[in-house]
């Protein structure tokens, strides 16, 4: 409906709701020492590994039911999900 494919959508989506306040790091300057931009703060290879696996077959409405299912911060629930593969 909003015309970009699942990944852009889900990107999208992440992007405009995990504004998670977090205490400064020295990563917090670019290579020039100037505050970062956001296209520096964007993981291009993780944008990569979501559009590889995207499913096209797989419609937003299901997207947003099964996301609704979640009763946690979507990036808690990315990072649990991460730790429980490595584990």
């Amino acid at each position: 409906m909003s015309g970009h494919n699942l990944a852009g959508y889900i990107h999208q989506v992440l992007r405009d709701h995990l504004r998670i306040p977090r205490k400064p790091t020295g990563r917090d300057r670019s290579t020039n020492g100037a505050p970062p931009t956001l296209a520096d703060l964007i993981d291009e290879e993780a944008i990569a590994s979501c559009e590889g696996e995207a499913d096209d077959g797989v419609s937003l409405e299901e997207v947003r039911a099964a996301t609704s299912a979640i009763k946690d911060s979507m990036a808690r629930v990315v990072i649990e999900d991460e730790r429980a593969e490595r584990s």
